[in-house]
């Protein structure tokens, strides 16, 4: 059974997620909320959801097995910077579990 995030040191690792998130908006002004990954349900933990719902269809990318991003405009983030992010974000996790 996947367990769900609920203990202080996956306190951190939301808040860690939440600044990448607010990082990632003011940089490319780019919604970005990050995921729980349980079976085929992406369950949302952090990041800005502020602006309601997006015309543009969302993004889903898996950073690790438990872990992933939803971003509806993530392709309009230049293709090496987010190569960047992406292996940023998965060498944190890593650390982190």
């Amino acid at each position: 059974m996947v367990r769900g995030i609920s203990t202080s040191r996956e306190t951190l690792i939301a808040r860690y997620f939440d600044q990448m998130a607010q990082r990632i908006w003011v940089m490319y002004g780019v919604n970005v909320c990050f995921v729980e990954i349980m079976g085929r349900r992406w369950s949302y933990i952090a990041g800005r959801k502020e602006d309601g719902i997006s015309l543009l269809p969302s993004r889903q990318i898996e950073l690790t097995d438990r872990f992933g991003i939803v971003s509806d405009g993530w392709e309009n983030i230049p293709a090496d910077e987010r190569e960047a992010i992406v292996s940023s974000l998965r060498e944190t996790i890593r650390a982190y579990e």
